[in-house]
């Protein structure tokens, strides 16, 4: 079987497993529910919020693309952040929600 390759600031990823609608929605849901939940001006909140993304990142990159966790630590924390969202924008649009 031919896996999707899916292209990110010059490099290519090849996608194992993409996620289901559903599974997109939940992740949208949660992150507007994360963006909601902030509060800027708290150090704690802000610190909450990043630890949580970082989270659904790393279960992200470890599932679609099957990274490994050094994998994923040799990528910058903004590149790691940026490849997730940009993923999540794609798989978005191509399924047209």
């Amino acid at each position: 079987m031919e896996h999707l390759i899916f292209h990110h600031n010059g490099r290519e990823y090849t996608i194992y497993d993409a996620l289901t609608y559903d599974e997109i929605e939940t992740i949208i849901k949660m992150s507007d529910e994360r963006d909601r939940k902030l509060n800027p001006l708290n150090s704690k909140s802000t610190r909450k919020y990043f630890e949580d993304t970082d989270k659904m990142v790393a279960a992200l990159l470890r599932r679609c693309f099957r990274m490994t966790d050094n994998q994923i630590k040799e990528l910058e924390q903004i590149e790691r952040r940026n490849l997730a969202s940009a993923f999540i924008k794609f798989l978005r649009s191509a399924n047209g929600i």
